[in-house]
């Protein structure tokens, strides 16, 4: 294996001149950056991002903590961080938080321990003060799909209350009254931010929530699947259906399928979506769409302007979009509704 010694010495330069171009240091003569780039490639040197990392004091790398992999939404949240830090030209290390406080905890941990640049933050479970206590180290770090008091500079934010009500209000729009919903955990804040613009379309209707129209999920197909057969066997009646994830819908249509209720003939449904699976299902769903792609751009762009000192005009808060398929049906009008 080459070393920065050989290429200084292919290149008929001294090692120090070979370690500053690599590192962007100085300015150099055309064309003895030509002949150490040339150096480089005729003996395939691969510079060392550890050495990098020791010889400029800066690592180069930037943390992205997520609750878990698996999943369309963590997958296409992990893609464009990463496509955005190619960018800027620094390599990502990802930490799971495994459901807990503590797991988030020693995910920022690892971060600081490989000295990370800067952290992007998916977190869900530290409480508000102990990111504020993290906002006082000097590493910065962006908070994504979260929003704190206090540090609104660091936070990327979607209106998920706006979203579901703007889905609801739809469905109510189309002629529907017995509405249902399969929320994600309650325990949550976007969870519970979605569950309250659903409850508030149906009061602002002037519509009153039966029991069993509502059921909680964790996000996952399963639950969905679990949801959907809760809720149609306590209220066989309904006529449309909001689901807060496009894996809940998924495990919701499965069930629906096998019992032979069809879309949207018999049920109506629509859906969250962040990652556009409900257009690839039958029928398409309609969809409020949750931009998790725009957002963790954003976030990357916020982190290295914070890691750089530099001021930030952005787009930090992001609002919801409704795309309309062939999963709702209108009903007809009722006399005096």
């Amino acid at each position: 294996m080459a070393s920065i010694q050989d290429v200084a010495s292919l290149a008929g330069v001294h090692r120090s001149t070979v370690s500053r171009i690599i590192n962007g240091e100085g300015k150099f003569r055309a064309d003895t950056k030509r002949k150490v780039e040339m150096a480089m490639a005729e003996l395939n040197y691969r510079p060392s991002a550890i050495a990098r990392s020791l010889a400029t004091a800066s690592s180069n790398m930037a943390g992205l903590l997520v609750t878990y992999y698996t999943g369309g939404f963590f997958g296409e949240m992990m893609e464009q961080v990463q496509a955005e830090l190619d960018n800027h030209n620094k390599f990502l290390i990802t930490a799971q938080g495994h459901l807990s406080a503590e797991g988030e905890r020693e995910a920022i941990r690892r971060f600081h321990h490989l000295r990370c640049e800067g952290y992007v933050l998916n977190s869900r479970y530290l409480p508000d003060d102990e990111l504020h206590l993290l906002a006082q180290e000097p590493t910065p770090f962006v908070l994504l799909d979260r929003q704190v008091a206090g540090l609104e500079s660091r936070c990327i934010t979607f209106n998920h209350r706006l979203a579901a009500k703007q889905a609801v209000s739809y469905l109510i729009a189309q002629g529907h009254r017995k509405i249902a919903c399969i929320s994600g955990s309650l325990s949550r804040a976007s969870s519970f931010q979605r569950y309250q613009g659903y409850v508030e379309a149906l009061q602002e209707a002037g519509i009153t929530q039966a029991d069993g129209w509502a059921e909680e999920g964790n996000y996952s197909r399963e639950s969905g699947y679990r949801a959907a057969q809760s809720i149609y066997q306590a209220c066989p009646d309904i006529t449309a259906l909001f689901s807060c994830s496009e894996e809940m819908t998924l495990g919701a249509l499965l069930f629906f399928h096998q019992h032979n209720v069809a879309i949207p003939q018999q049920l109506s449904l629509i859906s969250f979506d962040s990652v556009g699976l409900c257009a690839s299902l039958y029928p398409p769903v309609s969809e409020v769409h949750f931009p998790i792609r725009d957002m963790a751009q954003a976030a990357v762009q916020l982190l290295v302007s914070q890691i750089h000192g530099q001021p930030v005009e952005m787009r930090c808060h992001f609002q919801p979009e409704l795309r309309l398929r062939d999963s709702v049906r209108p009903l007809p009008a009722v006399d005096g509704l």
